[in-house]
């Protein structure tokens, strides 16, 4: 009896869950292909056959490079001034800079309009002081409102300076290079890596997003794989448009392998020193005034915005709408997400702790082919598997929740292997030894130990969640809206005062949840 058909025999629930749930992860990319090929007619010819396909296309791409290029160009010197200098506060500003990862880009687009649309506040005291600005509703106003998500460049060049030895730093300046020759010798090829990581986080969040390219109007692939959606005589060239964006999507992934190739891998020292306070000189007190504008525009504008246009509803007497009902049905999916995929997320870690890596390993790979979809693009996918496969399932809370999990599966799994990898298996096999099932070991043993991370699992699916707009528009349940569907709503018809309330209590929601996360230090993504 072979190894594998030993361990099948012991765990059989273990295995059927995990085959379960990797084929349900990679079911959207594959019967996306599948409806493409069997109605190529009317889903590709058109598309192809369309003369704006190639600029949208373009425009698409274009702005996830540059958005991208410009994250990371903002999260290099902010991570390096809150690792390794005498920045003042820096402790403080390491997480406070993460924060702006919490706005949805429905609301950052909200805020964008709100400021800067014609009737902006800051857009008429441009004008009374004789600046003229860009119309919001084109390229400028969609990149700044894309910009709040720089944090997912951040994040992993933080990582990257936690792991970094300082001595090389130290050598490379007693060798007398200046502060910027060290930089630029030493400590720049090895952050080339984890900068591209971030890149790719960026650009493909800016691929997929749908939130700020509709409220602005501004047609990028998924804006209008969502337009051609809401056309019933267009419906299947949405598929086509779908299929395209995940081409882009591989376009780049390729453009990061060529740039990963041709970077240093980051240097892990097992006795490393940490970063010394390198002195700004000069410069210390304008640093901290660059790193508190950039809190106060990511983090304090949203939140002044946003209560400015509701107080300015109240004062007018405006109408107000009631978001109770939306909030419990915001605050009840992101608890049923929570834990369902968390429970789920446990199975390839329990899989590795079993002995079936390899089982492990393509779990994980399945989950990940999910993650890597815009989220437009897993949504679509399921409405045309439940129409044409299994039509009970069609815009019922069973298929949302399911698009929950492939969207949001892989970000939990992240954390709880955080947690069990650093569990030693010896108290496994001392459980074992006094006479424990191997169930009995995970429920009594393992899982208790790694409840922090997954705590945090939970924590990161409950905020993607309450947040999460493409899936909740084309899945949810009839006469059925969240605080996200609610805000998109009422700005898409500007609408502010309505808006202004539920995501107020979103983004505070969001924030609150995100200052909590024990592993805030560590997360590379939303």
């Amino acid at each position: 009896m072979s190894r594998a058909y030993r361990r099948l025999r012991e765990q059989p629930l273990l295995y059927a869950g995990g085959i379960v749930i990797g084929l349900a992860c990679f079911m959207p990319l594959a019967w996306l292909v599948i409806a493409g090929i069997r109605e190529a007619d009317q889903a590709i010819a058109p598309v192809l056959a369309a003369s704006s396909t190639l600029p949208i296309a373009l425009r698409s791409l274009g702005l996830a490079v540059g958005v991208a290029a410009l994250a990371v160009a903002i999260s290099l010197p902010l991570a390096w001034l809150t690792h390794a200098t005498n920045l003042p506060g820096r402790a403080a500003f390491r997480w406070l800079v993460v924060l702006p990862l919490a706005i949805p880009s429905y609301i950052s687009g909200f805020v964008v309009v709100a400021l800067l649309g014609p009737s902006g506040s800051l857009r008429g005291l441009a004008s009374s002081l004789g600046i003229g600005l860009p119309d919001v509703y084109g390229t400028f106003g969609v990149v700044i409102a894309l910009l709040f998500m720089f944090p997912l460049a951040l994040l992993p060049l933080q990582a990257a300076l936690e792991d970094l030895d300082a001595s090389q730093w130290e050598a490379a300046r007693g060798l007398g290079l200046s502060p910027w020759l060290a930089f630029r010798r030493v400590i720049w090829p090895q952050l080339r890596m984890p900068a591209a990581n971030g890149g790719l986080l960026v650009a493909l969040y800016v691929l997929s997003d749908f939130g700020a390219v509709s409220l602005l109007r501004y047609p990028t692939l998924s804006y209008v794989i969502y337009l051609r959606y809401e056309n019933p005589f267009g419906r299947s060239e949405s598929i086509g448009y779908a299929l395209l964006l995940m081409l882009l999507v591989g376009i780049l992934f390729g453009l990061h392998r060529w740039l990963a190739g041709r970077s240093s891998i980051p240097s892990r020292a097992s006795t490393r020193r940490p970063w010394p306070s390198i002195p700004l000189g000069p410069w210390r007190w304008p640093a901290a005034l660059v790193a508190g504008s950039v809190v106060g525009l990511g983090v304090l504008l949203p939140i002044a915005s946003t209560l400015g246009w509701w107080l300015r509803g109240v004062a007018a007497g405006a109408p107000t709408f009631p978001v109770a009902k939306e909030a419990v049905w915001t605050l009840g999916l992101g608890l049923a997400a929570a834990l369902i995929i968390t429970s789920l997320a446990i199975l390839p870690g329990l899989l590795t702790r079993a002995g079936s890596r390899r089982v492990s390993q393509l779990l994980r790979v399945a989950s990940h082919s999910g993650y890597a979809l815009p989220g437009i693009v897993v949504a679509l996918a399921l409405v045309f598997f439940a129409t044409r496969v299994a039509l009970p399932l069609y815009q019922t809370l069973p298929m949302l929740l399911i698009a929950y999990g492939v969207r949001f599966l892989p970000l939990a799994i992240q954390n709880v292997d955080a947690g069990l990898e650093r569990q030693s298996r010896r108290l496994d096999d001392a459980a074992r030894s006094l006479g424990r099932t191997q169930w009995r070991v995970w429920l009594e043993v393992t899982l208790p130990a790694a409840a922090p991370a997954i705590f945090a699992a939970g924590l990161t699916v409950f905020v993607s969640t309450i947040k999460e707009l493409p899936a909740t528009l084309l899945l949810a349940p009839l006469n059925t809206n969240t605080l996200a569907t609610r805000i998109w709503g009422w700005t898409s018809e500007a609408y502010f005062t309505a808006a202004a309330a539920p995501a107020l209590i979103l983004v505070v929601l969001a924030f609150a949840l995100l200052v909590v996360r024990p592993d805030r230090r560590r997360r590379t993504s939303p």
